[in-house]
């Protein structure tokens, strides 16, 4: 049942980003349907952001404890009830406090997926084609939101993107009840460190609603200011109450000493950054410097998603035979690349130039960085800590795309003044200027990758040696998983008689004594 649960997990992903880029599109429509002022239409998207991001680290520790099925199925499930109440707003706060218990059941789901996928899948070229798969149904699902946005605002309605993606939610629960394993009951001791949960989701809400909110409402002002403040204090208070007080914390500071995962966590930072940065401007430049409408914008995309389908299969086969740290490096200046492209076009630009170059390099800069990046920041850690690590760096990448997104635009505003009367050639400058902004931060986020991540070589290929005699060895802890049961400790691993042994990477050993215990 592996590649139906792999299929499942992939499709939640998909349709939790496809949901959040569609609201790029249905922006306008929403607001004036239910009533938004010009202050309030940010939270459209804003409400949505601060509580995903805030119950991520909640979410995923819960996963590791109680086990990763239930929390995912019960996120589905939250998930598609608030998606369906959404499509009946009548009003704009309905709308926004709605939204906002849509996030919490994102936050549930994608920590969790990511904890399927590293439990399930053995280290190594297995876990990294999954991974690459779950990348490219992430990748596909940024892009078709913004078609099928377009197509259901020109036909029956907004309404319906939330009603498309509670059916889905609630079809995958029904499919993953069944092919998500069901795993022996977690024997928990420890209780869950509420002080450190309530501290650390309250601060990352209240610093994402500042960064969120802050261009809009200016940066000190008193609706956004005491806010941050609020947060930093509470963060502050987290870090205190999970070094001093728990002997359980929420975010085990053990895994921030893993170089892989730290050095990832930052470069998704930039690499967020990036992105949302370039799909925004990307965007303007299609509907206020070309001229296409909200339709003909999403089919502009549709090239992006398909090629990302394509190429994210491909690499999944190609990553687990090289270093990662070149990829991510190379992902960097392809996207440098893409933006520039964008950066010289004109109304008079056909769309098979630049603009169709541009988002075919974009693809392959965001296949060979954000997926390496992805594999790099899972690869250390422990099957108990799988849950805390993907809901971290799920974080990195909720604190990198409103980060990157206002660095960008302070540039491109503050370049330029847009108003109704501004000549296209002089709003084409500002979206000009913003694109540069995304070049440095490619520029930034390489050098900073370069001097953080660990070159960490390619596995080495499976050396057949003649059989082993068993060998036992004291281990510090033990791993109980559907494939067996595997001891692992400082450098040492138990293995079964007439299991081969392998020259690979300590993790990858032990995933394959795993997988060949299960044959014998």
């Amino acid at each position: 049942m592996a590649p139906l649960m792999l299929f499942v997990v992939s499709m939640a992903q998909f349709i939790d980003i496809m949901n959040g880029s569609s609201m790029t599109v249905a922006l306008v429509d929403i607001s004036k349907a239910l009533g938004f002022d010009s202050y309030s239409t940010q939270w459209i998207i804003s409400a949505y952001v601060v509580t995903f991001g805030g119950f991520l680290l909640l979410s995923g520790r819960i996963g590791d404890m109680y086990g990763h099925r239930k929390v995912f199925l019960s996120g589905q499930i939250w998930f598609g009830l608030w998606s369906l109440v959404i499509s009946f707003s009548t009003s704009p706060a309905m709308f926004c406090i709605t939204r906002a218990l849509q996030g919490i059941g994102a936050s549930m789901s994608v920590p969790t997926a990511l904890g399927l996928i590293t439990t399930t899948f053995p280290a190594g070229p297995k876990r990294t084609r999954a991974l690459s798969v779950f990348g490219g149904f992430g990748a596909a699902g940024a892009v078709v939101g913004l078609l099928l946005a377009g197509a259901f605002i020109s036909s029956v309605g907004w309404e319906w993107i939330f009603r498309f993606s509670s059916i889905f939610s609630f079809v995958l629960f029904a499919v993953g009840y069944v092919a998500i394993p069901v795993m022996p009951p977690k024997t928990v001791t420890a209780k869950i460190d509420v002080a450190g949960a309530m501290t650390a989701t309250s601060s990352m809400i209240c610093i994402i609603y500042y960064i969120s909110t802050g261009s809009a409402t200016g940066w000190a002002s008193v609706q956004t200011l005491p806010v941050l403040i609020a947060g930093l204090v509470l963060l502050v208070a987290f870090l205190w109450i999970e070094t001093r007080l728990v002997k359980n914390p929420i975010m085990p500071f053990r895994i921030w000493r893993l170089r892989n995962f730290s050095s990832a966590f930052v470069a998704i930072l930039f690499l967020q950054g990036q992105f949302q940065g370039y799909t925004y401007f990307a965007t303007l430049i299609f509907q206020n410097v070309m001229g296409y409408n909200s339709m003909q914008t999403a089919l502009a995309f549709l090239a992006h998603s398909l090629f990302a389908v394509v190429l994210f299969t491909i690499l999944g086969k190609i990553l687990p035979k090289y270093p990662l740290k070149p990829f991510i490096l190379t992902g960097f200046a392809f996207r440098c690349a893409a933006a520039l492209m964008f950066a010289f076009v004109t109304q008079s630009t056909s769309y098979w130039t630049l603009p169709f170059i541009g988002l075919l390099v974009h693809v392959v800069g965001l296949g060979t960085s954000v997926l390496p990046a992805q594999i790099t920041a899972l690869k250390d850690a422990q099957n108990e800590d799988q849950g805390v690590v993907g809901a971290l760096y799920s974080t990195g990448m909720q604190l990198g795309a409103p980060l990157g997104l206002v660095i960008v635009t302070l540039i491109s505003e503050n370049s330029v003044e847009v108003t109704a009367t501004t000549p296209v050639d002089e709003i084409m400058k500002s979206y000009r200027n913003g694109l540069f902004g995304v070049v440095a931060l490619g520029v930034l986020g390489a050098a900073v990758t370069a001097f953080m991540m660990p070159n960490t070589p390619a596995p080495t290929p499976a050396t057949p040696t003649s059989p082993a005699a068993p060998v036992t060895t004291d281990s510090s802890t033990a791993s109980s998983a559907a494939a067996g049961t595997v001891a692992t400790g400082a450098g040492a691993a138990v293995v079964a008689a007439n299991v081969t042994v392998v020259d690979l990477e300590i993790d990858e050993a032990l995933a394959e004594s795993a997988e060949r215990m299960e044959m014998v």
